[in-house]
């Protein structure tokens, strides 16, 4: 029997483990103006740099081989609507289940391009870190102060890798072996700031 998965509580697992807290999210709300002045930009290079690779590229191309500029600026405008709904990032019973559905068209594309097969899950990634690349550059040269600058570029990174685990969930269908006794519990002079307590 499938086993059924509470997304919102995967997400708030996975935000624990890498420590995404609400400092990191006042921290990525404080970098709004920036994302919101700067953010058709950085879909504009993510795009530029998917049509610089012939197994990406091919997703954008028309029936004669020729980028359709139409699609692409729907996808365009589709990563945009992403990256600024990410300002608003939140673990809630809709948020999670958007980004698994945002997956699962990506592995399971729709019958209008079913020809084109599903978009590698290795692309999720790597546009992840593009995306990591281009935020922590941005923040370098838009924030004066170094240290805000650095700490606006790991609550990002953090943010993000919540999102790609749900994303990559859409891929993935996990069968994990079940363990066969709990965890033992972590001493408290090895807890650290984000670890559970039982």
């Amino acid at each position: 029997m499938p086993q059924l998965v509470d997304w919102p509580a995967r997400m708030k697992e996975v935000a624990a483990f890498v420590g995404l807290g609400q400092n990191e999210l006042d921290i990525i709300e404080s970098t709004r103006e920036l994302i919101l002045a700067r953010g058709e930009e950085i879909t504009a290079a993510v795009y530029d740099h998917f049509l610089q690779f012939q197994e990406t590229r091919r997703f954008f191309l028309d029936e004669d081989s020729v980028v359709d500029d139409d699609r692409l600026e729907r996808r365009k405008h589709s990563l945009l609507r992403w990256l600024r709904g990410s300002l608003d990032f939140k673990i809630d019973e809709d948020y999670p289940v958007r980004l698994l559905a945002t997956g699962i068209v990506h592995s399971h594309p729709p019958s209008h391009r079913a020809h084109m097969g599903s978009v590698p899950s290795k692309y999720m990634i790597g546009s992840m870190s593009f995306l990591q690349t281009a935020l922590a550059d941005i923040f370098q040269e838009e924030i004066p102060d170094r240290k805000d600058a650095h700490q606006a570029s790991i609550a990002w990174n953090k943010m993000l890798m919540v999102q790609l685990d749900i994303l990559q969930a859409g891929y993935i269908n996990e069968t994990p072996t079940a363990a066969t006794e709990n965890a033992p519990p972590i001493p408290d002079s090895e807890q650290g700031p984000t670890s559970t307590r039982k």
